[in-house]
């Protein structure tokens, strides 16, 4: 089962699908008019082709707008539902034809109102499914193709060996640097470029300095036993002794090492940590 979990980690990776899909659309039509659409498809309305006055380019600009605010839409919503929608990669490329679908229905609608009902809904549907499909596979599948690569180079800073529960750390080289059970793992903290894990070593606690970013490690860990509980911290919550709150309302973990050190849980992760105990 593929996960999808680097294709929708990030809300910002989402914005090459709402912003360079429906541009790509406008300037491919506007260059190429696939298949003479503006001939073809509306050359029985002679009002929708004016192109001297421009009124072929103002559709068109149209029909970019309804695509921008579906995907606005559609990816603002598959970001929020990226957990309920669980790791499997086959449940995001159904998301991906319901837009397609989507977008070809609120198409389809503009085209038969600005026909005044010349070209019914229906067949109005039938070719703006066919042109979307045929103009928009190509930016998705540049941007689908370049998260996968870009999640699969990713993947080798922090791999866990599931047979052995053991999690392989590699520096932003992608080198081998550190191998541990996962159970041993305290918690790892961000330090600028660096990041610094710490374990237990026969009831001692030990670190080891990794040359890697916590942005890297959160897109392959948030899915194991380690959890993101602030922006600087990931904290193993089989390590966690109690949570509390100081005068101040901040909430720490109190982790079960000889120190019990206190480590910062931010109010947007308190919940999911406190939910794992």
């Amino acid at each position: 089962m593929k996960s999808n979990n680097g294709l929708l980690s990030k809300y910002s990776d989402q914005l090459w699908y709402f912003i360079l899909v429906p541009l790509f659309f406008l300037v491919f039509v506007i260059i190429y008019t696939p298949f003479h659409i503006d001939e073809s498809v509306l050359g029985d309305y002679p009002s929708l082709i004016k192109t001297q006055s421009g009124r072929y380019q103002f559709n068109i600009v149209m029909i970019m707008c309804i695509l921008f605010l579906v995907l606005t839409l559609s990816r603002t919503l598959l970001y929020i539902l990226r957990k309920p929608l669980g790791k499997d990669r086959g449940n995001y490329y159904i998301w991906i034809a319901g837009e397609f679908l989507t977008m070809s229905l609120f198409t389809a609608l503009y085209v038969s109102l600005i026909t005044k009902g010349a070209l019914t809904f229906f067949n109005a549907l039938l070719y703006t499914f066919i042109y979307l499909l045929t103009v928009l596979i190509y930016p998705y599948a540049i941007i689908t193709l370049s998260q996968i690569l870009k999640s699969s180079r990713s993947s080798k800073v922090a791999v866990v060996d599931e047979s052995t529960s053991r999690v392989r750390f590699y520096d932003d080289k992608h080198t081998l640097k550190f191998v541990i059970a996962s159970a041993a793992i305290l918690y790892i903290e961000a330090q600028e470029n660096y990041v610094r894990i710490y374990y237990l070593d026969a009831d001692q606690v030990k670190s080891y300095q990794l040359r890697a970013t916590m942005k890297k490690l959160e897109e392959n860990l948030s899915s194991n036993d380690l959890l993101r509980c602030h922006r600087s911290f990931f904290v193993n919550p089989k390590h966690i002794h109690a949570l509390r709150k100081d005068k101040d309302n901040y909430i720490y973990a109190e982790i079960d090492d000889p120190s019990h050190t206190a480590i910062p849980i931010s109010k947007k992760y308190y919940e999911e940590v406190s939910e794992r105990l």
